[in-house]
């Protein structure tokens, strides 16, 4: 992935696809929610405390009693306005965000603004999942995960991974991110009545996939319902504690760019 650094210039990756780089001092500003045509939900994390998270609906309330881990509004790093969601070491999925996209969802694409800060994963990394759609708020399994897979991926990369429709689908893109660097990732999601169909761009750049060693151009898995958005990085592996921010998120049932 190539990307663009701070408000300065440009600054190369390795990979498929571009990004914007912004460390605390700066950054790139969006269209804004009020411009989320079809919008189900957006968040800039800019009318919530430094430290705090977005409480009431859409949100749900935490049931975490984990002590190690990160996850609240910071301005380390921040794509638009002044600050995004920081999370680090997150250990299960009470301790992440979740957000009700309500009932009878069909077709929609969600958006997010994904910045590495101090190190990208490597090939020795298991899976981080950078964002997750889920029937029910409090399991891992069924779920979609979009984030980054190292060690069983080939090619090695981002994933696009759908668990819990009798086998694990995962899209392998081979796409490596880069630290320091913003990614616009928008996820298009398809809910049939008894499985789900999705699809990947990175900045506007859509991703093919090797899946069980065959190449798609989408993942499908048998998974029904889908409901509930959730933020907040997850090693699912222990083995990646490297600070994550989220920022610009939004859900709409209209295409979504990366403004």
């Amino acid at each position: 992935m190539a990307g663009t650094s701070g408000s300065a210039g440009s600054s190369a990756g390795a990979g498929a696809s571009a990004g914007t780089s912004a460390a605390g001092a700066g950054g790139t500003s969006g269209a804004g929610c009020a411009a989320v045509a079809g919008k189900i939900l957006c968040e800039d994390f800019e009318s919530e405390m430094a430290g705090s998270l977005p409480t009431g609906a859409p949100w749900a309330a935490l049931n975490c009693f984990d002590t190690t881990h990160v996850l609240k509004v910071d301005a380390g790093a921040r794509h638009g306005g002044t600050q995004s969601l920081l999370g680090e070491n997150i250990p299960y999925a009470d301790c992440q965000l979740h957000a009700d996209l309500g009932a009878s969802l069909g077709e929609y694409w969600v958006r997010a603004w994904i910045y590495y800060g101090n190190a990208a994963p490597t090939s020795s990394t298991h899976e981080v999942s950078l964002f997750e759609l889920m029937p029910q708020a409090s399991t891992d399994d069924p779920s979609i995960r979009v984030g980054y897979r190292g060690d069983t991926c080939s090619p090695v990369g981002v994933e696009l991974n759908i668990t819990g429709g009798g086998q694990e689908e995962t899209g392998c893109t081979g796409a490596v991110p880069a630290a320091n660097t913003w990614y616009c990732y928008v996820l298009h999601v398809k809910q049939a009545a008894t499985s789900v169909t999705a699809d990947l761009s990175i900045d506007g750049m859509d991703q093919s996939y090797t899946n069980h060693g065959s190449p798609q151009t989408e993942i499908t898995s048998q998974v029904a319902n889908i409901r509930y958005l959730r933020l907040g990085p997850r090693s699912y592996s222990g083995n990646f504690g490297s600070p994550i921010y989220v920022d610009d998120v939004a859900v709409a049932t209209e295409p979504l760019g990366c403004q």
